[in-house]
């Protein structure tokens, strides 16, 4: 019979799991740069209690949650409604510099001759950031993204987010679209940019070179009617695309949560109220419809589509390809979840960048959690059993467990490494004869003797940034003490970290392996996935390879002096290349959680393994996911058994494409 103590204990580490999972599953909120909460009446005293030498504070390490993303509690907002989706008026009805007739069609136009940008590009500008490389892939992309306006930082996000895709196919250079100048689409084998803020003002130079230049564009959400707003542009497009931008609504009456691709159904989260811009169609047999977004009712039956969409049916296209020009109707980056349309863009992005890419089925599983403290016994039949099923899998590995407080142990404050463990280093050991590699996750999973959020113990806090309860989602709330219903936050410096102290001490947890016999990790996994930017850095130094979702955080492809919540999460469908400089290896399915806590509902087995099935829309499918020992290996069985029927091939992570 398992103790009330432990249960707790697991639950707490599930839940984190879960919110870590949520800070991967979506982009988190969005607000003015915040400090830790000042009034927080906990928050400060517990901080400035810790001793401020964090590295010998904590020796301890020991079971991880490992993660942190609700798409419904922490989202990232798409830009509101635009006044004239609300009036469900044309965009151009409103602009005062277009000079065509909403009310007839497009002129007719002569072939469009395109042009080589290739020839004579000029150099890229000094504004731009650039990140992975052409050994990841054939394709080398051009972000361009929206700086203007109130919704600025979202710009940024979204061509992070947009960008750390791409990087799976090649290199990636971001650039604000407003120093976008002629011909610098030559200089790469794909451009992508993505419309975040209403009217953003798009140079002549981009204008002319979507309309008739040679290099493929994937354009997502506001400003594509910018390219039809004279009667020369307007018919230069419709005669080289097919449809009409001039005459192309954004449909925000219809209720659209799910989008179809590829034969499936993909969620789509109601907090999207900004719209989807409908492509007006006027050559059906030019335009290629990758995917539809569908009407339905509030009960979930399908409904006919609003006049807007101009479609007749109950669904109207949602991303359309031709002639070199692809368009996703939105930002597809907002509210993320496991089963998002996400997946869906993640795989047009793909298809664009590597036309005919061959189609793989990869899956990989990681046991996640182990300390010092773990139950032998329970990992070892987990390797039994995957090694009988031929399954290779990861250990997520705690190397230094510590409960500096006693809180697990009758007050009695506790500290072990593996060299006190030798039961579980044998199991280990064995494990790796059998097809596991060691993940080297945090040094102890926890800091110092401060509440992060919880109680200083291995597993259950974070170790590389700020965390802290409260009773509302709001990370200027007041702390709390942690209950199973309040909620996670997370953002600031830890005290007395530094780029250096994440070096040191991600070193120090990396040489126990070595002082046990056991292989000395090349992989990472940051507790929680959460970490500050210089926490990022500091954990690259030793480790170039990552595996989990992760936050990326704004002024990483701008001048923008970033706040402690100044970040977003993201999982991603395949293996990327981060701006970090870290090539980062996809968990993308979550984990297994019965219990509901921390505003995180639970997750049964057939939910990770549904999630997997709708992952084979995509050309490179993966099935990525994790599961804690102390949980019935009965459910891990029907998960890796689910998984297998879906067609997918177990590979070790590290050969995760």
């Amino acid at each position: 019979m398992i103790s009330p103590t432990i249960l707790s204990a697991r639950r707490r580490r599930c839940a984190l799991a879960a919110i870590a999972v949520c800070l991967g599953t979506s982009i988190a909120s969005v607000g003015p740069a915040q400090a830790t909460p000042q009034s927080a009446s906990r928050a400060p005293v517990a901080v400035q209690a810790v001793a401020a030498e964090p590295a010998g504070g904590a020796q301890g390490g020991a079971a991880n949650p490992a993660n942190d993303a609700d798409p419904a509690k922490q989202p990232l907002p798409a830009p509101p409604e635009p006044a004239a989706a609300a009036k469900q008026e044309l965009p151009l009805k409103g602009d005062k510099q277009a000079d065509v007739d909403l009310n007839q069609p497009a002129p007719a136009a002569g072939q469009v001759q395109l042009r080589d940008l290739t020839q004579n590009a000029p150099d890229v500008p000094a504004g731009a950031v650039s990140f992975s490389s052409q050994d990841a892939g054939p394709a080398s992309t051009l972000v361009l993204f929206d700086t203007t306006g109130d919704y600025a930082k979202l710009g940024e996000y979204y061509a992070l987010s947009m960008g750390t895709l791409a990087s799976h196919s090649g290199a990636v250079t971001t650039l604000p679209v407003k120093d976008y100048v002629a011909g610098l689409a030559g200089r790469f084998t794909n451009v992508v940019y993505v419309g975040s803020t209403y009217d953003e003002p798009l140079p002549r130079a981009f204008i002319d070179d979507t309309l008739t230049g040679n290099i493929p564009v994937m354009w997502s959400g506001f400003n594509i009617w910018q390219l039809a707003k004279t009667d020369a542009d307007r018919a230069a497009f419709t005669q080289r695309y097919g449809w009409d931008p001039a005459t192309s609504y954004i449909d925000s009456t219809d209720r659209v949560t799910k989008i179809s691709y590829n034969g499936a159904s993909l969620k789509r989260n109601e907090l999207n109220t900004g719209g989807i811009i409908a492509p007006h169609v006027t050559r059906e047999q030019d335009v290629k419809v990758l995917g539809r977004a569908e009407c339905s009712k509030p009960d979930g039956a399908a409904t006919a589509c609003a006049s807007v969409a101009q479609s007749g049916t109950s669904s109207f296209p949602w991303a359309v390809s031709s002639s070199g020009l692809t368009f996703i109707g939105e930002v597809p980056l907002t509210y993320l979840g496991e089963q998002d349309r996400y997946i869906a863009a993640a795989d047009i992005l793909l298809d664009v960048l590597q036309p005919n890419a061959q189609q793989y089925r990869q899956a990989a599983v990681r046991l996640e959690d182990i300390t010092p403290d773990s139950d032998p016994e329970e990992l070892q039949a987990i390797v039994n059993y995957l090694h009988s099923e031929n399954v290779p899998f990861q250990m997520a590995v705690v190397p230094i467990y510590t409960d500096p407080k006693g809180t697990e142990n009758n007050g009695v404050p506790k500290e072990i490494t593996l060299k006190d463990s030798p039961d579980l280093v044998a199991v280990l050991q064995d494990a790796v004869s059998k097809g596991g590699t060691i993940v080297q996750h945090g040094t102890t999973h926890q800091f110092g003797t401060l509440d992060n959020p919880y109680n200083a113990v291995s597993a259950d806090d974070f170790e590389f940034i700020r965390s802290w309860c409260s009773a509302t989602n709001d990370t200027k709330a007041p702390a709390i003490d942690c209950q199973d219903n309040s909620f996670v936050q997370i953002g600031g410096t830890l005290p007395g970290t530094s780029r250096q102290w994440a070096s040191e001490r991600v070193d120090r947890g990396r040489q126990v392996f070595g002082e046990v016999g056991l292989p000395t990790p090349e992989i990472f996994e940051t507790p929680h996935y959460s970490a500050t930017r210089e926490a990022y850095e500091g954990i690259g130094e030793h480790y170039p390879v990552r595996y989990e979702r992760e936050l990326l955080y704004a002024g990483l492809l701008t001048s923008t002096q970033a706040g402690p919540h100044d970040y977003y999460g993201q999982f991603f469908p395949y293996a990327v290349n981060d701006p970090y400089g870290t090539h980062v290896l996809p968990e993308n399915l979550g984990n297994f959680e019965p219990n509901e806590i921390n505003q995180h509902p639970p997750r049964l087995a057939q939910e990770v393994v549904d999630a997997a099935k709708l992952n084979l829309v995509n050309t490179h499918a993966t099935a990525s996911f994790f599961f804690h020992p102390y949980y019935p290996l009965s459910e891990l069985k029907k998960i890796v058994a689910g998984i297998k029927t879906e067609g997918y091939t177990f590979v070790p992570a590290s050969e995760l494409k």
